[in-house]
């Protein structure tokens, strides 16, 4: 094992490792690089996680959009502490990630609401999301009729639609290695700074 070429830099930037290894399985990952699980507790300690779609990330941190009506939605407004995993099979790693959820600005809302395809938009208005759907049919009725309503106007985002800006406390690089003695280099903010662990597979 060739320790220099293969180990993970225990001493590198996370955000700038992250970049690196995101820019990765965008080259190699055949669906979704960009796809992670997103774990939340309720406030009566229930876990729940889901797969979603990260946007955009910076060094603030990692975003996500949805309704605010939905399960996670309320869930992170009662406790907004969650946790993020990306994995990637085609590039043996995965990173792990925990931190605090806070709303983005409208603004930043808005423009990516405007970005996105007008079916989506339409979507964003016709899904009671993860409330009970009584059938396929009443979705698509409600598709149609805010179709109806919106035509030839500029869809506005609603009010209970916005995005999630994952702040990280906690980043942990995982690579995989022969006979199971993975690589793992763990994060920890400390008072503004990045402190750095290596820790047994």
């Amino acid at each position: 094992m060739n320790e220099s070429n293969r180990s993970i830099d225990i001493n590198a930037n996370p955000f700038d490792l992250f970049n690196k290894w995101y820019k990765e399985a965008t080259i190699n990952e055949i669906n979704n690089p960009n796809a992670m699980n997103l774990a939340t507790v309720s406030k009566d300690l229930h876990p729940s996680s889901r797969m979603m779609l990260l946007k955009s990330h910076s060094t603030s941190g990692f975003i996500f959009y949805t309704n605010l009506n939905s399960r996670k939605g309320i869930t992170i407004n009662d406790n907004s502490k969650v946790a993020l995993n990306f994995h990637w099979k085609s590039i043996l790693k995965q990173i792990r990630i925990e931190g605090i959820a806070k709303l983005v600005d409208a603004n930043i809302a808005d423009n990516y609401f405007d970005s996105r395809s007008e079916e989506s938009r339409i979507g964003a208005w016709a899904s009671s999301q993860s409330s009970e759907l009584s059938s396929r049919e009443e979705l698509e009725n409600k598709v149609n009729e805010y179709k109806k309503s919106f035509q030839g106007k500029k869809i506005p985002r609603p009010e209970n639609w916005s995005g999630f800006i994952v702040e990280p406390e906690l980043i942990e690089f995982w690579q995989q290695m022969p006979f199971r003695l993975h690589d793992r280099v763990e994060f920890v903010l400390s008072e503004d700074k990045w402190i750095s662990k290596r820790l047994y597979p």
